[in-house]
């Protein structure tokens, strides 16, 4: 049982330190703008999808090792790392290293999923300008 409540605190307290960090550079990188779609923006939106899905990540990852009804929530949490949780699925074995292994490949990805947000918004800009022309 202590095992238990000292991992669930290693991994709460991984996770506020992460989410912490993340916040950190975001607002580090804030700088004052008008509708930018820029790289700035897209660290920005970036690190606010890493922190929830780390986060939901970390959480459901916990949460999973009680036998309760908790259970069900923390399930649903983890399918916020959908479908870039099945890269990593290979280390489902060691929950400590699947978490790990998640956590990059969910915070490298959602860059990808900043960057393509902002294409479509951008996209979505243009033709809405050529529409008002």
């Amino acid at each position: 049982m202590e095992r238990i409540v000292a991992r669930s605190m290693l991994i709460l307290g991984f996770s506020l330190v992460l989410v912490s960090s993340i916040y950190g550079v975001w607002r580090l990188s804030a700088r004052a703008s008008e509708h930018r779609y820029g790289w700035p923006a897209v660290w920005r939106v970036a690190c606010v999808i890493a922190t929830l899905r780390i986060s939901a990540l970390w959480l459901g990852q916990a949460v999973l090792s009680r036998a309760d009804w908790l259970q069900v929530p923390a399930y649903l949490a983890l399918m916020l790392g959908l479908p870039e949780i099945y890269i990593v699925r290979s280390a489902r074995t060691a929950p400590f290293r699947w978490a790990m292994l998640g956590s990059v490949i969910l915070a490298a990805t959602s860059v990808l999923w900043a960057s393509a947000f902002f294409w479509v918004a951008n996209r979505l800009r243009l033709k809405a300008r050529r529409g008002l022309s």
